[in-house]
């Protein structure tokens, strides 16, 4: 029988004829040619690919003259045959029996899962928990750091000889409850005593007295006037084991604990912007030149010994503060706050305002304190400046904006928000907060408003708190003050004795000295670094990005043998090698119904 027979050719292996026809169909000549040409291509192609195996022939055959669901279907088998990743090329061989395929297809499923799995975990540390505070490498010199600002309020507000609060106070109620006898104050016994009221303790907050709003000079004059004198109170100063004039290095501070006097603070210009610079709060002029120190920086290499604020060139009492003081008998008041005398003390960093009723020592008369100081510093890299401030739950200082003060501390920031729901809560502001010229300052008429806003912002805050309290960072509240990045605490160890003075006086023969002496009493306090070096905690990286592309790569090639190119080559086996499979079999398909039709 010649080759021109009527029996139908049997079809390659892998290809499909372009169109069905049964065994009478394919007399047809143009059919027959179709069929020629195909076998000749096929043929050609064959020859072409003679170093290929038989598999791989018949894939190319099919992405180029197979139907669309057999081109499809090639091209993954060739993804399979040329992957890297570990079993792929299992799931793409062709006559391998179903238990096979299907024991390889639950392996990569199961390490697929696996693999997820543990970089979900991987991913929740780096995004929730990528902070790690630890001991930084070296310890830190005292010499390093300021010395604490040390401020000191006397416990009486008002000296006896000066306003008498008590007496007063009782002529008010007496007053009012139309006892005979007992006359109104004057105007002036008014102004003073609803200035002293402000500092005064919550139980004497039952009189309604005073106005709803006053100037903040006069409050704060008010109380300058009848607070103790202040040659009375600080009897002797020493720094770094050297005796000086204590009016030299105390300054005057208004906190809302009334007038005190503050050791090594900034400036208010230094510690307030300029809208929060009112002339209620100056009282001084410095002689000295800009600070060469900042909380971020420490001092500047140019810092010598005697820079400011000043710092101590070792540990121990004779290298700190000492303080004597005193107080007089008879002018003590146990009617403003209760029957305590003495000071109380309060260290803070140089920068911030002192918020006495917040932390303090108390240092009473006739006893020796021995204050220890021991620093806490924290510090963040720069590894973490790039995150943001929730993540790291710190701010740095060019990062929170407050309005009123040049440096962010976590103190000052929650001052600031104080005054701001105080001003929107009862019109006006305490006279120690921050404010700006145009801000009322409320008077002794809104002492309860200004006392109950204070409380309920606390609870405020903590509910909003208590909201996040399952996440494992800080939620954000309407104060919003995190922490400072660069934060300087001072811890303290307290040691006191009974300091005999009287003796001490009976001793002192010089003319007068026993006489001024006479009805004091007096306290001796000497504040100090404990040790010469301490150890800072360090905010830094727990999982950086480095870490976090390492692990996932370590768990990517530990359970499916992935690297960067397998995914490189994933992704080109989608776009490149698609695109050109694509563009060769549209090629190839019109070469043939163009020889298809020239036949015809």
């Amino acid at each position: 029988m010649s080759s021109n027979s009527t029996q139908p050719q049997t079809p390659i292996n892998g290809l499909e004829v372009p169109r069905q026809v049964n065994l009478g169909a394919l007399a047809t000549s143009n059919q027959w040619k179709r069929a020629a040409l195909m076998a000749k291509s096929a043929s050609a192609c064959r020859e072409t690919n003679s170093d290929d195996s038989e598999d791989e022939v018949d894939t190319k055959q099919q992405i180029k003259y197979g139907s669309g669901f057999q081109a499809a279907k090639a091209i993954i088998h060739e993804y399979c045959d040329y992957s890297t990743i570990h079993g792929i090329r299992y799931l793409g061989e062709k006559k391998r029996p179903w238990l096979e395929r299907l024991f390889w297809v639950s392996v990569f499923m199961l390490s697929i899962f696996t693999c997820c799995k543990l970089t979900l975990n991987i991913w929740d540390k780096w995004n929730n928990n990528p902070v790690i505070v630890s001991f930084a490498e070296k310890s830190t010199p005292v010499w390093q750091i300021p010395f604490p600002s040390v401020t000191v309020c006397p416990e009486t507000k008002s000296r006896q000889r000066a306003f008498n609060f008590t007496d007063l106070y009782w002529q008010i109620r007496d007053f009012r409850n139309n006892v005979s006898g007992v006359a109104d104050l004057t105007d002036k016994q008014k102004s003073t005593y609803g200035a002293v009221s402000q500092v005064c303790d919550a139980p004497l907050h039952d009189i309604d007295f005073g106005n709803k709003t006053r100037k903040g000079i006069e409050i704060i004059d008010a109380l300058s006037e009848v607070i103790p004198l202040f040659d009375e109170t600080y009897l002797d100063c020493k720094w770094r084991n050297a005796p000086i004039k204590c009016n030299e290095i105390f300054h005057k501070f208004v906190t809302e604990d009334g007038v005190c006097y503050s050791f090594n603070s900034l400036s208010p210009a230094e510690i307030f912007r300029a809208e929060g610079i009112i002339p209620d709060i100056i009282f001084r002029e410095e002689n000295r030149l800009a600070t060469e120190w900042n909380v971020e920086d420490g001092y500047s290499i140019s810092a010598n010994t005697e820079t400011y604020p000043h710092r101590v060139l070792g540990p121990g009492a004779k290298a700190g503060l000492y303080l004597f003081m005193g107080g007089i008998e008879v002018d003590f008041d146990d009617m403003c706050r209760g029957p305590v005398q003495g000071f109380k003390i309060l260290l803070h960093t140089p920068g911030e305002v002192a918020q006495v009723t917040r932390q303090y020592f108390r240092i009473p008369f006739d006893q020796e304190v021995l204050i220890s100081i021991r620093p806490k510093i924290i510090t963040t890299s720069d590894g973490l400046k790039h995150y943001e401030p929730h993540r790291r739950q710190c701010y740095f200082q060019k990062e929170r904006h407050l309005r009123y003060f040049n440096i962010y501390s976590q103190t000052n920031c929650e001052l600031e928000c104080l005054a701001n729901f105080t001003l929107a809560k009862c019109g006006c502001v305490k006279f120690s907060m921050p404010r700006n010229v145009n801000v009322p300052v409320c008077g002794a008429g809104n002492l309860k408003c200004y006392n109950d806003a204070e409380d309920e912002l606390l609870l405020k805050e903590f509910e909003q708190g208590m909201a996040t309290e399952g996440e494992n960072y800080r939620g954000q509240t309407d104060c919003n003050c995190l922490p400072s990045c660069t934060s300087i605490a001072y811890e303290a160890e307290i040691s006191q004795a009974d300091f005999d003075y009287k003796t001490v006086a009976s001793k002192d023969k010089a003319e007068g000295e026993e006489t001024k002496r006479e009805g004091m009493k007096m306290s001796r306090v000497s504040i100090f670094f404990k040790e010469a070096q301490f150890l800072t905690s360090r905010r830094s990286e727990l999982y950086g990005t480095t870490d976090f592309l390492a692990n996932c790569g370590g768990l990517l090639g530990l359970f499916m043998g992935v690297s960067t190119l397998s995914i490189v080559e994933l992704v080109y086996f989608c776009t490149v090698r698609l695109v050109s499979n694509l563009r060769m079999r549209r090629r190839t398909r019109k070469e043939l119904s163009l020889a298809a039709s020239k036949e015809a």
